[in-house]
């Protein structure tokens, strides 16, 4: 009997220990061990900061952004993952009550120096120095980690490279790349198809009649162009007037309106003028476009900057105050934090590991910004580490053999339909334009934004070579807008969708309709200048392209893809022949 009561003694204890091990288990997550000893004192580490980040929150009182140490402040739910101290609210305090005493004292004494180090550092939180910090202290401030906060500018360049660049093909061993050397080997084969054709029908490989022609007043147009580059640096000069105080801020955006008025004036002036061929013509209204975005976006940043700096010394200026007397300038601990997190975003949009506004506004640093292959300015840029002279002269040498195979297939194939137009009718020319547009389409695509534009990021170490997507896998044609050309498709983003949405209030759909509207515009007046005739053709087709967005926005029409890539290519194909024919029918017919 004295056996079996004390083996019956036994197994009670052993059920009791295990009973309170499970307990701890699911009701005390920062007890790890089931021994009811107290918890030492927890030393500050990654997780406690979480849950004193948390416990902030249970007070009612929103967490710092950036915490003593510099550390970049986990989310909420990763605290509430990660945190082995939480806020006791709700079920942890009944879970708590139910504890032996030994386990609430455990919890209590872990979670202690939690608010207590939380109450001290609300009382002596440290204010940012009222100025823009030292070159020194640059790298330290610009690389602290700030959270997104609605309203704050969104950047989107970063280090990316060219999709049909060959280099990138090979890196990312691409499955396609062989097509990249069939498709060159394509372009020989039709070099030497039409340079044997030509010598047979008129005594010469290359018929030089095209070059003549768009070599006409050659150095006048460079002289010109070079005057309408050279002319862009007072914007600079204005930006320098303004951080000096000797332009007011309010009168920035008249100034740049008027300014950019009467230099596109004085650029189209110049174009009428001169009475160039339509391909000088050409050349110098679409580069002083591209100039005119470069121009909008370096005024519209940097004076908006410059409001913004003012906005930083005042908050600067509260913060400094309700820190030296605190019983004049009562402040809540809500409206304190919220300042703080508002001079963080403020430091991390002026202040960059390279430059700190308003240092940027130099003319060295526009003349990198004029080279640089984009439309939006920025304070700083991703940058390569070095400057490969091979890499630039393979792009050079891909520029002009591309630009080749575009003088032969126009020359050869399209001037011959296009002085034939009387004799043939509007439906035949189409059909004879059809593949030498297409080919020269591709070709110019491939010049302007693998060649050019990765020749000139190569130049400037621009690091960011997604200069387009994979559009011809496009299903709609805002899809292709968004992705065929994106230094513009990102300037109308910025400047003017989400311009009219934020600051004009419009919808999304007027803003869009705005942001068409302009488009339209643009490549209207480009064909006004080469054609010297309005007719509309162009805006007419590029708007027609928004209800045909909306009809492929329907469920039934979005799932089949094929269809819609289909029907894409169907009016690339069809798209600029008629365009052509539109347009040069009146002239030769």
């Amino acid at each position: 009997m004295p056996s079996k009561a004390s083996s019956k003694a036994k197994r009670t204890a052993a059920n009791r220990k295990r009973q309170q091990a499970q307990h701890n288990t699911t009701t005390s997550p920062a007890s790890p061990s089931p021994s009811p000893a107290p918890a030492p004192t927890p030393t500050p580490a990654p997780k406690q900061q979480a849950g004193h980040q948390t416990a902030q929150q249970a007070r009612g009182r929103p967490a710092d952004t950036k915490p003593p140490t510099g550390r970049a402040v986990p989310s909420k739910d990763a605290s509430a993952e990660s945190s082995p101290a939480r806020s006791l609210t709700g079920t942890d305090l009944d879970s708590l009550t139910s504890m032996p005493p030994s386990v609430t004292a455990s919890v209590t004494a872990s979670l202690t120096p939690l608010h207590d180090r939380d109450r001290d550092r609300d009382r002596d939180r440290d204010l940012i120095a009222p100025t823009i910090p030292s070159s020194s202290a640059v790298q330290s401030l610009a690389s602290s980690k700030h959270p997104h906060k609605k309203g704050a500018r969104r950047h989107s360049f970063r280090s990316r490279s060219s999709p049909l660049d060959y280099e990138t093909l090979v890196r990312e061993q691409n499955p396609m790349r062989g097509f990249f050397v069939l498709f060159w080997m394509f372009m020989a084969a039709y070099v030497l198809t039409t340079a044997v054709r030509n010598y047979k029908a008129a005594g010469s490989v290359v018929s030089l009649e095209f070059f003549y022609f768009f070599s006409q007043d050659a150095w006048a147009l460079i002289i010109t162009d070079m005057l309408m580059v050279g002319s862009m640096f007072m914007a600079v000069v204005v930006q320098q007037a303004i951080a000096r105080g000797s332009v007011k801020k309010e009168w920035a955006l008249a100034i740049q309106h008027v300014w950019q008025l009467l230099w596109f004036s004085g650029c189209l002036f110049a174009v009428f003028a001169f009475e160039w061929p339509w391909t000088q013509s050409g050349f110098l209204v679409l580069h002083s476009i591209a100039m005119l975005l470069k121009q909008h976006s370096y005024y519209a940043y940097n004076t908006e900057l410059h409001f913004k700096l003012d906005r930083l010394h005042s908050l600067r200026a509260q913060l400094s105050a309700s820190k030296k007397d605190d019983d004049k300038l009562p402040e809540s601990d809500d409206a304190i934090n919220a300042m703080q997190i508002q001079v963080a975003d403020l430091e991390h949009e002026l202040v960059k590991p390279s430059v700190a506004f308003p240092a940027n506004i130099t003319f060295y640093n526009f003349f990198d910004y004029l080279l640089v292959p984009t439309l939006v300015y920025e304070l700083e840029y991703p940058r390569t580490e070095k400057f490969r002279p091979l890499y630039f002269l393979e792009k050079v040498v891909a520029t002009l053999s591309t630009f080749g195979l575009l003088y032969l297939t126009y020359e050869h194939y399209i001037v011959p339909v296009i002085h034939d137009m009387p004799n043939t009718n509007f439906a035949e020319s189409i059909i004879h334009l059809v593949m030498p547009f297409m080919v020269c389409y591709l070709l110019i695509f491939f010049i302007i934004f693998e060649c050019i534009c990765n020749a000139f990021a190569e130049l400037t170490l621009f690091a960011d070579r997604e200069f387009y997507d994979d559009w011809w896998n496009s299903t709609t044609f805002d899809e292709y807008a968004r992705k065929w050309n994106k230094p513009v498709h990102e300037f109308l983003l910025r400047h003017i969708y989400l311009e009219g949405i934020s600051t004009y209030k419009l919808s999304k759909n007027d803003a869009t309709l705005l942001t068409f509207f302009l488009s339209a515009c643009l490549h209207e007046l480009v064909l006004l200048v080469i054609g010297r005739r309005l007719r509309f053709y162009f805006f007419g087709l590029q708007m027609f392209q928004i209800p045909l967005i909306y009809f492929a926005r329907i469920p039934a029409v979005r799932k089949q893809r094929l269809f819609g890539n289909l029907l894409f290519w169907f009016g690339m194909f069809l798209g600029p022949p008629l365009l052509a024919v539109a347009y040069l029918r009146e002239h030769y017919a």
